[in-house]
């Protein structure tokens, strides 16, 4: 496995949560369980350290960085202004096909109870109200920027209260967007990402969750 795909598969296992935050980064581990030497290994931990999802300790051995309240917040206003902008470049192209589907995942999130799976649900409702952008490079950037907010959600997972208070935010804007009325649309939308997803979902500024050594 070369050095680029060994960062793939950890930038995967870090914002999927396989790897927690907080979790000590180990070189001769990673080597092992991959089946690599350790140069690889010690390059694609270089490109995580400077993506900003692995950060160096004092005593100079790497961990899997742990994103404060404030940098969940900031997350999750970046969010609102990027998803406000394809929002709108969607809007004039929306389907109705693409309507219902956001309706029946809305409908599959109220009756969801695992955590994870809510999560999940949210993501793809948030994609169908998208599906009429065009711009692939906004697109991609909100590709990255849900894979850092995942990560800084599943050490707190939504539970009963998200689940109802998502659906109801979902159906106003799913109903904004019928209207074809944008104003009201962006204002559901960024009041969802940065005060109800902020408040739900941020972690608190509290120490590492990991391997502790």
């Amino acid at each position: 496995m070369d050095p680029k795909s060994l960062f793939t598969a950890l930038q995967e296992e870090i914002e999927s949560g396989a790897l927690a935050p907080g979790a000590v980064l180990k070189q001769e581990l990673i080597a092992e369980r991959f089946g690599v030497s350790r140069q690889p290994v010690r390059q694609a931990l270089d490109r995580l350290l400077g993506s900003g999802l692995v950060v160096r300790r004092p005593d100079r051995s790497l961990a899997v960085a742990v994103l404060s309240e404030r940098e969940a917040t900031e997350l999750s206003e970046l969010r609102a202004i990027l998803e406000t902008a394809a929002l709108e470049q969607s809007l004039p192209k929306l389907s109705p096909v693409a309507l219902r589907k956001a309706e029946r995942l809305n409908e599959e999130l109220f009756a969801e109870y695992d955590p994870l799976r809510i999560l999940e649900l949210d993501q793809q409702f948030h994609l169908a109200l998208y599906s009429g952008c065009e711009n692939a490079r906004l697109l991609k950037s909100l590709s990255a920027l849900r894979g850092e907010a995942r990560r800084a959600t599943l050490h707190q997972q939504p539970g009963a209260e998200a689940r109802v208070i998502f659906f109801e935010e979902h159906a106003a804007l799913i109903a904004a967007c019928a209207r074809h009325d944008f104003g009201a649309a962006a204002q559901q939308l960024r009041r969802h990402l940065t005060q109800t997803t902020a408040r739900l979902l941020s972690l608190p500024t509290s120490s590492p969750i990991g391997d502790p050594s």
